[in-house]
């Protein structure tokens, strides 16, 4: 059985695997909820909605809308500038959220990439198994985590809850061949604790604001914007 975020993974997996047998066609599940099977779903800037699902589809919310839990299965999400949203979990799909935008939960996604642009707020965890997170100038409240995953951590960005590379386990155990590459940028602060259960790469920039306590990697010193290949 998975442990840790693995086991939320396979709940998320199960989850999913419901609302697919759940849903045959289009389903309103009240006035401003939106599911849908087979197709991608947009919710119009400035709209306020309820919960957003799709299985086989991407979901874009447009700037300024309000919705609820944004989920996916087989389908990448976008957060659009300035908008709010509960969560944001997907399967199979990478994850965006645009300028200023707001997450007052979880932003998960098994296999895709996540990226966070300036200014957004993220209340809880940040997490993927599979693909590059990018936070670039943004505050994540929560933990940001992996396993297979490289990180890009940018122009000041705010992590108050640390980051973790877990070992795979169980269902995971396919780790990458090189270890993933964790950069940490000028004018970051990681307030947490850096945590690595495998082998990475953690490049430190040397103007980096803040950082706290590394467990498990020794960290590589550079200066400038980038550090060496």
């Amino acid at each position: 059985m998975p442990i840790g975020f693995e086991r939320k993974v396979f709940a998320m997996k199960c989850l999913f695997l419901s609302l697919v047998a759940a849903l045959g066609a289009v389903v309103l599940a009240d006035s401003s909820s939106v599911s849908r099977v087979n197709g991608s779903i947009e919710i119009e800037a400035g709209r306020v909605a309820g919960d957003v699902s799709t299985v086989n589809g991407s979901i874009h919310i447009g700037a300024n809308a309000k919705v609820g839990a944004v989920r996916s299965v087989n389908g990448g999400l976008h957060l659009g500038d300035g908008a709010g949203a509960a969560s944001l979990s997907t399967v199979n799909g990478g994850i965006e959220l645009g300028q200023m935008a707001q997450v007052a939960a979880d932003v998960h996604s098994v296999n895709g990439a996540l990226q966070l642009h300036h200014g957004v707020e993220l209340l809880g965890t940040l997490a993927n198994v599979n693909g590059a997170i990018t936070i670039d100038g943004a505050h994540v409240v929560g933990r940001v985590r992996t396993i297979n995953g490289g990180m890009n951590i940018i122009n000041g960005a705010r992590l108050d809850g640390g980051i973790l590379v877990e070992k795979p386990n169980g269902s995971w155990n396919f780790t990458k061949p090189t270890p993933p590459r964790i950069v940490i940028g000028a004018g970051v602060v990681v307030s947490g604790t850096l945590k690595f259960e495998r082998e990475v790469k953690l490049y430190v920039n040397d103007q980096v604001k803040q950082i706290g306590s590394i467990d498990g990697a020794t960290p590589i010193k550079f200066s400038g914007n980038t550090p060496p290949q």
